[in-house]
């Protein structure tokens, strides 16, 4: 590797010489300064921008605005330990992470996480925005600071974010209404559970179910789909009561999709007897649901790599950050097919992570 040693030598001048044209400090002569930028050129000479960092004793502040997770709520433990992952690896290269935690269904959880983060002035932010006015009202503020920000898991348009790094949702969408097609049989009917109370107000939800209903248009616009919503805070009982009198009803129903994290809770709400007769696909390798799936009550779960999400969110900012590295516009994450024979060959960075801490 060429150093600034190799420059000077080559262009007989001290190596303080070089490090000054390097940082356009000036105090070199204009022959002085073409001649280095010439070699620099000729050996495609790149700052090491690390070891400059951190030689100057320059600090990155990142900021994280991530869902809370418990055990009802366990998706968003996946990516926030990614980001733990990467955080622990740019900490060496002189970025701080900061993550801040808010309530996925309470919108003023979320402003005020974010009101806490904007006091320690971070240098840029890696957020997951969820509720729409409020992430409207939180990206004026990043935009009136000239602070840069990515979103993870949700992409929401119209918004000067530097990138956008997660699941393909419209395209995860269309993928679960082939797998849903190859489960039925002529005459079955399908149907989609909601599980939040506001899917306007989560963006990847909302465009998964838009892309199943998509495929049925484009392939088999005779199919019927019906669609449901449940509210999980008013109780197990009342959500398995309206999803039982429902099959009761519609007994021409074989195939379930669940658009969110939640099909689990789902298979549980749903009579044994029902459960058996229908094929339930659903999203992301939260334990609870792979769990289902290795009982079978799940036929297939899509996976959007959402550890690597997180992982890829951190290490993405900080190359903004020390680089200057501009990334593309979108960082989409795979969309794999999980079945109970396949799981345990997947996800395989996320298992060694957990392993080695």
């Amino acid at each position: 590797m060429t150093t600034i040693k190799d420059i000077a030598k080559e262009a007989n001048v001290s190596p303080g010489t070089v490090d000054r044209v390097l940082h356009k400090r000036g105090g070199v002569s204009a022959n002085t300064e073409d001649k280095i930028k010439k070699i620099l050129k000729q050996k495609n000479f790149k700052i090491n921008q690390i070891a400059s960092s951190l030689a100057m004793k320059k600090y990155h502040k990142l900021a994280t605005l991530i869902p809370q997770f418990d055990e009802n709520n366990l998706f968003w433990k996946s990516p926030f330990s990614g980001i733990q992952k990467a955080s622990q690896e740019v900490n060496a290269y002189g970025i701080e992470n900061h993550v801040f935690f808010f309530d996925q269904f309470d919108p003023e959880s979320y402003l005020k996480a974010f009101q806490e983060l904007i006091i320690i002035e971070p240098d840029a932010l890696v957020m997951a925005p969820f509720f729409l006015k409020e992430t409207s009202k939180i990206i004026q503020t990043l935009d009136y600071k000239e602070i840069p920000y990515l979103f993870l898991n949700a992409d929401l348009k119209g918004y000067n974010n530097l990138c956008y790094i997660g699941q393909k949702s419209f395209e995860a969408g269309v993928l679960s209404g082939k797998l849903c097609h190859l489960c039925s049989e002529k005459g079955d009917e399908y149907l989609i559970v909601l599980t939040r109370k506001n899917i306007h107000d989560y963006e990847a939800n909302n465009e998964r179910v838009k892309g199943f209903k998509s495929f049925f248009k484009n392939k088999f616009p005779n199919a019927l789909i019906n669609q449901i919503k449940v509210d999980i805070s008013e109780g197990h009982e009342k959500v398995k009561n309206k999803i039982n009198d429902f099959l009761n009803k519609n007994q021409r129903v074989k195939v379930v999709m669940v658009p969110s994290s939640r099909v689990s809770y789902i298979c549980e709400a749903i009579d044994n007897d029902k459960l058996s007769k229908l094929n339930v696909i659903g999203f992301d390798t939260t334990p609870q649901n792979v769990n289902a799936l290795k009982k079978g009550g799940v036929e297939f779960l899509i996976s959007q790599k959402s550890f690597n999400q997180g992982y890829k969110s951190i290490k993405t900012m900080s190359n903004y950050l020390i680089h200057k590295e501009i990334p593309s516009n979108e960082i989409p994450t795979p969309l794999e097919i999980i079945t109970n024979e396949n799981y345990k060959y997947s996800h395989s960075e996320e298992r060694k992570y957990y392993d080695q801490n």
